[in-house]
């Protein structure tokens, strides 16, 4: 499990790697801890936040935490964003970030523990119920999780699906096809004829453009905004209820 820190008083980050890495040997599960002295550095440093939690102390120099949650949610709606703090009066605002968890200083380590068992729950859980689809490329069959697929693209007999870890995978089939093979289709909504996109991707729609979290911008046809435009309110909607 890979969890990312970030206090800027240098005792305090330490006493809480130690007290992660305690647990971790007590339950025989690969911890790793990425601390980080500032908002500012946890930003310039993950461009994509590949961690299973963060961690966030609020009262810091400059960017504050909620401000920090808040920048982590444009990009990603899911990641666990758990508060760290001596402040009690953000409560509210850890509420409208969709924090986990909101412990006030000291930190107990049972409280502490309790967190850790449940993010490695549902790390767990989540990895028993990703759904893949099999493709076959280069005289062999490939799994890819499909939650994974950031967009496809229809390039004359080839779709290829840009995948969230930067990859392009080319398949020898057409788009409809790869479409109708993904199981979640609810996630998947076609923006133009030569494009299906992740809405778990997309940052905004407008009636040309659909903008995902990593500026990328992709077509939207006259005949496909519509239901794109439902499609996504619906998705964010049910999130955040």
């Amino acid at each position: 499990m890979r969890i990312a820190y970030c206090e800027d008083e240098a005792a305090q980050a330490g006493l809480v790697r130690s007290m992660i890495e305690q647990w971790a040997d007590r339950r025989q599960a690969p911890v790793e801890v990425a601390l980080f002295e500032s908002a500012e550095e946890f930003l310039f440093k993950n461009e994509e936040f590949s961690y299973d939690a963060v961690f966030l102390d609020i009262a810091m120099r400059q960017m504050n935490g909620v401000e920090l949650a808040r920048a982590i949610r444009k990009k990603d709606k899911n990641l666990p964003v758990a508060f760290l703090t001596a402040d009690e009066s953000f409560a509210i605002e850890g509420y409208e970030v969709r924090a986990v968890r909101y412990l006030l200083k000291p930190i107990a380590a049972e409280k502490l523990e309790c967190l850790l068992d449940e993010l490695l729950a549902e790390r767990e859980d989540s990895a028993r119920k990703k759904l893949c689809i099999t493709i076959a490329q280069n005289s062999a069959t490939k799994r890819i999780v499909e939650e994974d697929i950031r967009y496809a693209e229809v390039l004359g007999h080839y779709t290829r699906l840009y995948m969230a870890d930067a990859q392009t995978i080319r398949v020898k089939e057409s788009l409809a096809a790869v479409a109708e093979r993904l199981h979640r289709k609810e996630l998947f909504v076609k923006c133009h004829r030569s494009f299906v996109v992740n809405l778990a991707y997309v940052e905004k729609i407008t009636r040309t453009d659909c903008i995902l979290t990593d500026n990328t911008v992709l077509p939207v046809s006259r005949s496909a905004y519509r239901q794109l435009n439902e499609r996504f309110i619906q998705y964010y909607r049910g999130l955040c209820l």
